[in-house]
């Protein structure tokens, strides 16, 4: 009896293991989405609405929700208060604390930590190269990911539920 129940809890662990997996790859596209969503509303802000920095995050941060929303406004808030941190420090301190639990490779958070490098302190054209650049990457990434995630999601679940079905095998 305490077998049966054994190998069903096997199964559905190793099946929960393979969704999860799953989800974290959408979860993954999602943010990585929501990055390039607000990449673009950062340069409409600078280019059109011609604002300073700390406007135009505020101004991004009334079109974002979540943990984008509070990245935005505390980012917004450092810069006003004119401690004297660069852009690259008010950034990386600011996602760190508002976007820890991202599932986001380190890779592509230093990539996203490289962008307060290269804003704020040059002209607005370069402002805006540096931002269709980040756009650009992104989109490759973005585009590269969902080829293969639906192969990936196929394969996380069947190897979740194949790896429940082993460990119960080998059970019994």
């Amino acid at each position: 009896m305490y077998r049966i129940v054994g190998c069903i809890l096997l199964v559905a662990a190793g099946t929960g293991m393979g969704f999860s997996g799953s989800m974290k790859l959408s979860e993954k596209i999602y943010t990585l989405e929501m990055l390039l969503r607000m990449g673009i509303f950062l340069k409409g802000e600078i280019r059109c609405g011609n604002m300073s920095l700390p406007d135009a995050f505020y101004g991004v941060a009334g079109r974002m929700d979540g943990k984008y929303r509070e990245f935005l406004i505390s980012a917004a808030d450092r810069m006003k208060s004119g401690t004297g941190e660069t852009l690259s420090q008010i950034c990386r301190e600011c996602a760190e604390t508002s976007l820890k639990k991202s599932c986001l490779t380190s890779g592509e958070k230093d990539a996203f930590f490289s962008l307060g490098e290269h804003l704020g302190y040059l002209d607005l054209e370069m402002q805006m190269k540096q931002l269709s650049l980040y756009e650009k990457n992104l989109e490759e990434e973005i585009s590269r990911l969902k080829e293969e995630a639906s192969v990936k999601k196929r394969l996380y679940r069947s190897l979740g539920i194949l790896g429940g079905l082993l460990l119960a095998v080998l059970l019994i």
